[in-house]
C-alpha cells in the first residue's frame, strides 16, 4: 500500500511537472510571436510635404496619361513606396492602427509590419518580417517571420493557395477583380527599386472602377444606392421641363429631405453615403449599371441628362459633388489627395489649374466627411441640408483669382505647393468654406 501511495505520489508529480512545463512553453510560444512593443512605430499623420509627394506619383503615373494600349513600368523608390503604404493603411480603416515599413537593397527587399493586438488591459503587437528577393525573374517571398517565429515555407506557400481557392470561389465581382492581376506582367526588384510593368488595355480601368466598388457593398446598400438614383431621375424629369441646365440646389434639398426620412429607422451614416454615390453618378453623367450589376434596361433607371452647376458652371457642380461621395465612400484623406491630383493633373496637361475648383474640392470633401462621420453629425447634416435655400449655404463663391494656370505659370507665381503663398490661399479656401454655419458640428440642430 505504501509503494503505491508513494507511485501515485510521484506521478502527481510529474504530471505537475509536465503541466508547468507545457505552460511555460505556451508562454515561451506566445511571446515569441508577439511583444509588448511594435517593430515598426506608428507613423502618425502624414506631413504636408509626404501629401503632395503622394499627390505628385498619381499625377505622374495617371491611367488617363497611358496609350490606348501596351505596357507602363511603374518604379519606386523605398521612400515612395513607404509614403503609399503609409498612406493607404492611414486611409483603410481595418489598418489604420497598424504600421509598416519596407526596405530596398539592391535585388532584395524586407518588409516590416506591426499589428497591435489587445488581450485584456494588456496592447501587444503580432510583428511580421518578410524578406523577397528575385527568384526566377520575378520577385518572391522568400521568408516571413511572426515574432522570434519563422514560418515554414510549406505555410507560407499553403497560405497562397487557400488564397488563390477563396479567390476563385468568390462572388463574380471579387473573381473579376482578382483577374486584374493578370495586367501585372512583372514584379522585379533591382536598383534598390520596385520595378512593376503594367500591361494597359483601354476597359481595364472601367472594369477595375465598375467591380471594386461593388465588392464590399451589401444587399441593402444596393438598395439604398437604387432609391436614390431613381428618386435623382424624378427630380430630373421635372427640371428637365425647364430646360437642359439646373443648379446642384435642384436636388440637394429633396435628396436630404428623404434621406431624414429614410434614416428615422436606420442609419443616417448610410442613407448619407448612398445619397451621395448616386448624386456623384448622376452629376458625373454616368449610368447606375457602372457601378451595379443586373439592373435592367428600364426607363426608370435612365434619368435625362441634365447639366447640373453650382454658381452657374458644371465643372464645379462635379468637383464638389465628387468630392462629397469620395470622402463619404473613401474617407476625406483620400478625397484630398485625388482632389489635389486631378488639379495638378490639369495644370500639366489640360485646363489649368483652378482655385474655383479647389473651392468646390474643399467644400464637397467638408460635407461627405460631417455627413458620414457619426450618426449625430449625419443627422444633423440631413436637417440643415434640407432647409439649404442657396447654393452659398454650402459652397462659398469660388476663388476664380488666376484660374486656369499652366504648370509653368504656377511655378513662376507660386514656387510649388509648399509655398507660404500658395498655403496662404488654400488656407483662406478652407477658412472660408469651414465659415459657413452648414458645417460647424459643436451645436445640435
Amino acid at each position: 500500500m505504501t509503494v503505491l501511495k508513494t507511485r501515485q505520489s510521484r506521478i502527481r508529480q510529474w504530471l505537475s511537472w509536465l503541466l508547468r512545463l507545457a505552460l511555460v512553453a505556451v508562454l515561451l510560444l506566445v511571446f515569441s510571436v508577439v511583444s509588448l512593443r511594435p517593430s515598426v512605430p506608428h507613423p502618425g499623420a502624414l506631413a504636408g510635404p509626404d501629401i503632395r509627394r503622394i499627390e505628385q506619383l498619381i499625377v505622374d503615373n495617371s491611367p488617363e496619361r497611358l496609350s490606348p494600349r501596351g505596357e507602363r513600368e511603374l518604379i519606386l523608390n523605398t521612400e515612395d513606396l513607404n509614403l503609399l503604404t503609409a498612406f493607404v493603411m492611414a486611409n483603410v480603416p481595418q489598418t489604420r492602427d497598424a504600421a509598416a515599413r519596407v526596405r530596398l537593397t539592391g535585388d532584395t527587399a524586407q518588409a516590416w509590419l506591426s499589428i497591435p493586438l489587445q488581450i485584456g488591459p494588456l496592447t501587444v503587437y503580432l510583428n511580421l518580417r518578410a524578406r523577397f528577393a528575385q527568384d526566377e525573374g520575378r520577385a518572391r517571398l522568400i521568408s516571413l517571420h511572426a515574432g522570434h517565429l519563422p514560418v515554414p515555407r510549406r505555410i507560407m506557400r499553403g497560405a497562397e493557395d487557400m488564397a488563390g481557392e477563396r479567390l476563385a470561389a468568390a462572388s463574380n465581382a471579387s473573381r473579376e477583380l482578382a483577374e486584374l492581376r493578370h495586367g501585372v506582367r512583372s514584379v522585379t526588384l533591382e536598383d534598390d527599386q520596385l520595378h512593376l510593368t503594367l500591361q494597359w488595355e483601354p476597359e481595364t480601368l472601367a472594369q477595375l472602377r465598375s467591380q471594386a466598388r461593388q465588392i464590399f457593398m451589401s444587399e441593402q446598400d444596393r438598395q439604398r444606392l437604387l432609391s436614390y438614383y431613381t428618386y435623382i431621375g424624378d427630380l430630373a424629369r421635372i427640371a428637365a421641363q425647364q430646360g437642359r441646365t439646373v443648379s446642384l440646389q435642384t436636388f440637394l434639398p429633396d435628396l436630404f429631405a428623404l434621406a431624414s426620412e429614410r434614416a428615422a429607422d436606420g442609419s443616417a451614416v448610410a442613407e448619407n453615403r448612398s445619397l451621395l454615390q448616386a448624386l456623384s453618378l448622376y452629376v458625373n453623367n454616368l449610368s447606375i449599371r457602372e457601378l451595379l450589376d443586373g439592373i435592367p434596361d428600364d426607363s426608370v433607371y435612365s434619368p435625362p441628362a441634365l447639366h447640373v452647376t453650382l454658381y452657374q458652371r458644371q465643372d464645379l457642380g462635379r468637383h464638389f459633388v465628387s468630392a462629397a461621395a469620395i470622402a463619404a465612400s473613401a474617407g476625406a484623406g483620400i478625397a484630398e489627395v485625388l482632389a489635389n491630383s486631378k488639379e495638378v493633373y490639369d495644370a500639366r496637361y489640360t485646363t489649368g489649374f483652378s482655385f474655383s475648383d479647389m473651392t468646390a474640392n474643399v467644400a464637397g470633401l467638408t460635407l461627405g466627411e460631417i455627413a458620414t462621420e457619426n450618426e449625430a453629425q449625419a443627422r444633423q447634416m440631413q436637417l440643415r441640408l434640407r432647409d439649404a435655400g442657396a447654393e452659398s449655404a454650402y459652397m462659398p463663391a469660388p476663388d476664380s483669382e488666376d484660374d486656369g494656370m499652366s504648370e509653368e505659370a504656377f511655378i513662376e507665381l507660386y514656387r510649388d505647393r509648399g509655398s507660404s503663398l500658395y498655403q496662404s490661399r488654400l488656407n483662406g479656401i478652407e477658412a472660408r468654406v469651414s465659415a459657413l454655419p452648414l458645417y460647424r458640428t459643436a451645436d445640435a440642430p
